[in-house]
Parts: structure tokens; C-alpha cells; sequence
């Protein structure tokens, strides 16, 4: 009987352990997405101002199931896990959606307007 209990003790332990284990590996991945996404807003915004001072500029980037979209100035970047938008002096009108895997994102200015492509 001793021996059951003991047993059934470090199975209840081990599980517990296990569980733990796995929510704050996934807690951890969570926060390490979201790590990346700010990183490749980070690089969008200021690739956008190099374009706007010297004409043109360009950045490759990893990103996942996220959009890149500017209206009136306002350069926006959308995942599932993060979002953000920056203010830029310059008139824009582009959107692209659902990027996924590694990209080109090449940004240029035409008079008062900032253009973006990305391949």
C-alpha cells in the first residue's frame, strides 16, 4: 500500500513538473514572437526615415502573417501578436498583406510621397 502512494505521489510531482515545463516554454516562445515583431517594426520605421533623408532605403526582414500598410503618413505594422504604427512627414498609400518568411522591403521617396516595394 505504501508503495502505491508513493508511486501515485511522484506521478501527481512529475505531471505537475511537466505542465510547468510546458506553460512557460510557451510563455516563453510568446514573448520571443513578439521580441521579433517589435525588432522588424523597429527596422521598418527607420529604413522608412532613411528612405525620406536620402531618397531611398532598403532592409530585409523575417516576419510571420504580418501586414505593412501606410496611409496619410501613418506606417502601420500588424501581426497577430503585435502591432504598431509610426508617424512619418510624408504622404503614403500602400498595403501588403499576410507577408510571411524572409522579404526585401525597399522604400523610396517621389517628391512628397514614400513609396514602398517589397519583394
Amino acid at each position: 500500500m505504501v508503495e502505491v502512494l508513493e508511486y501515485s505521489l511522484v506521478l501527481l510531482a512529475s505531471s505537475l513538473l511537466i505542465g510547468f515545463s510546458i506553460s512557460a516554454a510557451s510563455s516563453f516562445w510568446g514573448v520571443s514572437l513578439e521580441t521579433e515583431d517589435r525588432a522588424a517594426f523597429s527596422g521598418l520605421a527607420a529604413t522608412a526615415w532613411g528612405a525620406l533623408e536620402h531618397g531611398n532605403s532598403s532592409v530585409t526582414l523575417e516576419v510571420s502573417n504580418s501586414s505593412v500598410y501606410c496611409v496619410g503618413g501613418a506606417l502601420t505594422f500588424s501581426s497577430p501578436r503585435y502591432s504598431a504604427v509610426a508617424d512619418l512627414p510624408a504622404d503614403c498609400d500602400f498595403a501588403y498583406q499576410q507577408l510571411d518568411g524572409q522579404h526585401l522591403f525597399s522604400f523610396a521617396t517621389v517628391g512628397s510621397w514614400l513609396e514602398l516595394r517589397v519583394s
